[in-house]
């Protein structure tokens, strides 16, 4: 019983906000759609990449190479007060990263992706040293072979010193070490 003068506790509704949603988007004009879209994908790079993937938008180069790097700086990127510790590592950075590296290889674009290959090694041979068990070391060895398999194609003094420099930039050692020190050998 409620004494008087004091009010029931309301209760809560359990209802699903897409159908409110979906209802609110359906007033809109195709213009007004495409604007709130936009305006979101602004705010949210998460949301802007999805719409990037979905839509299948063919970037320009310069986009690409900016996306990369960016995707690099997210897969590396690890709290130092966490070193020696299993840290939270973005997986699906590394994943951007790879299929990046693999479409500027595609494109015809091998020095932009080696370039980013040398950041990629850099940066992540440093996480891998900083982390307790290394284990973002198979995702950086998936994003690297497709290149060192391009640099393998075109061959050339180039390719040996490439590799030379990236096994320099390995803090590990042992990061792609046989398929870079191939590479190195000229085999």
């Amino acid at each position: 019983m409620v004494k008087k003068g004091t009010k029931k506790p309301r209760k809560i509704a359990k209802t699903d906000r897409f159908p409110l949603i979906e209802k609110a988007l359906r007033k809109r004009t195709k213009a007004e759609l495409i604007e709130t879209i936009l305006m979101i994908a602004k705010d949210h790079a998460v949301v802007a990449r999805e719409l990037e993937s979905r839509l299948d938008v063919e970037k320009p180069l310069d986009l690409l190479v900016a996306d990369v790097s960016s995707a690099i700086d997210r897969a590396t990127d690890f709290d130092e007060r966490m070193i020696n510790h299993n840290f939270d590592v973005d997986w699906q950075a590394y994943e951007d990263v790879q299929n990046g590296l693999s479409q500027l290889i595609k494109l015809g674009h091998l020095e932009d992706a080696k370039s980013l290959a040398l950041k990629l090694m850099k940066d992540g041979s440093y996480q891998v040293e900083s982390s307790d068990e290394g284990l973002m070391t198979d995702e950086i060895s998936d994003c690297l072979k497709p290149v060192i398999r391009a640099v393998k194609a075109v061959g050339g003094d180039h390719a040996a010193k490439w590799a030379f420099e990236m096994q320099v930039a390995d803090r590990d050692g042992f990061i792609c070490d046989d398929e870079l020190a191939e590479l190195r050998d000229g085999s």
